[in-house]
């Protein structure tokens, strides 16, 4: 926790012996941020939970691409993939829509499978203070594997899922 908190400290622009008022304001459109997200996906009727790992590029002050990873902790699959977001304001603390495009890797009866999937969500990104280098993401997404769905075993019968909803809370530097 303290290796966090001197991390952040050094890293993120926040100077604990300025009020936030005295902060001054800092352009805040860097193009290259990098962080974490814990994600929570549900399908199959049950919530799994995930790390995703995300850089990202702002090509302009509306849109961004990024390139992410995302492993379960439950080992049921892996994930990598790319996202465009449109941000609504061109603000570093914006809402915006997420279009992605992923493929998904997981093995079903001995067998690997790599199925495309597609991701629509809308998001925010916050900063906590005015000079800071680093942001939250709070993130709803809807997405759908093209192909060989997810699947469960129950006894002999086998559960599939095409369709799962997601939410995501990341930390991003910038």
């Amino acid at each position: 926790m303290v290796l966090l908190l001197v991390c952040v400290q050094s890293f993120a622009g926040y100077f604990i012996e300025q009020t936030y008022e005295d902060v001054p304001a800092k352009d805040s459109l860097s193009p290259i941020s990098f962080g974490g997200e814990l994600a929570f996906a549900y399908y199959l009727n049950s919530v799994h939970p995930a790390i995703l790992l995300s850089g990202e590029l702002r090509l302009h002050k509306h849109h961004s691409a990024d390139l992410f990873g995302v492993a379960l902790f439950s080992g049921d699959y892996i994930e990598v993939g790319a996202n465009w977001r449109f941000f609504f304001r061109g603000l570093r603390e914006d809402d915006f829509l997420r279009l992605g495009v992923s493929f998904v890797s997981f093995e079903r009866e001995n067998k690997s499978y790599f199925p495309p999937r597609v991701t629509f969500g809308y998001g925010r990104d916050v900063l906590f203070f005015k000079n800071a280098s680093f942001l939250c993401r709070l993130e709803f997404l809807a997405s759908y594997i093209i192909g060989e769905p997810l699947f469960e075993k129950d006894g002999i019968f086998y559960r599939e899922a095409n369709f799962s909803v997601a939410l995501n809370i990341g930390f991003y530097l910038f």
